[in-house]
């Protein structure tokens, strides 16, 4: 939860010093472009330069709110489950609209949280990518279970998915979860 904005919003970063470097992660930065940072790009096409950390809030204050004023297409659903080695992602995806997109994509990340860096806490650092086409019509649904091996503590994973319109860039809709020790 950001407690400014008292609900689930998601952010994930890509970082160009912290490694280790996922190759999708690669495949992502040069997606969008951006070769200035720190640069964040709010629902994957709204592209926004603060160099000034003390004026961050202002800055994307604006942005936030114009991203969470959209009507989301979806409904989505993220449970997390992990031992000290494997976890487990249950993923629902319901199509809530009539609209059709044979360009979504959905993607989902398991991420640590909490890793110390040179320039303070980085959170939601993803240590595992997947992505995988959505062609849903509406009433349509995708009920899918990823599982994977990991040695992070299970504390400090959190799973996010979010729906991707891979032409206009347009982050659809987007969601986390915390991960639950099994």
């Amino acid at each position: 939860m950001h407690q400014h904005y008292g609900d689930s919003l998601v952010i994930i970063s890509y970082n160009h010093s912290f490694s280790p470097v996922l190759p999708e992660i690669e495949e992502r930065k040069q997606y969008y472009g951006v070769q200035l940072y720190p640069t964040v790009v709010f629902d994957g096409s709204d592209v926004v330069f603060e160099p000034n950390p003390n004026a961050y809030d202002t800055t994307f204050n604006q942005h936030i709110q114009a991203a969470k004023s959209v009507t989301p297409i979806y409904n989505l659903h993220l449970n997390a489950f992990a031992t000290s080695t494997t976890g487990t992602l249950e993923i629902a995806i319901v199509s809530a609209d009539t609209l059709h997109h044979d360009s979504v994509f959905a993607f989902v990340t398991v991420c640590e949280d909490s890793i110390t860096g040179l320039v303070g806490t980085f959170n939601y650092v993803i240590r595992q990518f997947y992505t995988f086409p959505i062609n849903l019509f509406y009433p349509d649904s995708l009920d899918t279970t990823i599982t994977f091996s990991h040695s992070m503590p299970v504390n400090k994973m959190r799973g996010v998915l979010f729906m991707q319109d891979m032409h206009s860039k347009k982050v659809l809709q987007a969601i986390k979860s915390m991960f639950t020790e099994k």
